[in-house]
């Protein structure tokens, strides 16, 4: 069964899309959609949405810091 749901003005991305029909799967395989009463598609479609939403705050806030990632410094200069 298909349960892809598609709402108005959503944008497809490709490169999610296998990811999310992976994370649908193994939610559904360990039964995590029965905590919450919510369907594993929409489950995995909410997980989605929550990563590309911090995604860009996440990068600014990193490069507002000077770091490419929380471990590794832009700029790093080693004094010997």
């Amino acid at each position: 069964m298909n349960n892809t749901v598609k709402y108005i003005g959503e944008k497809t991305d490709t490169s999610t899309d296998k990811f999310e029909k992976e994370l649908e799967e193994l939610l559904n395989s360990h039964s995590i959609e029965n905590l919450c009463d919510m369907p594993d598609f929409l489950l995995a479609k909410m997980i989605i949405g929550f990563i590309k939403g911090v995604g860009g705050p996440i990068k600014k806030t990193l490069d507002w810091y000077g770091v490419d990632s929380v471990c590794h410094p832009k700029n790093m200069t080693i004094d010997v």
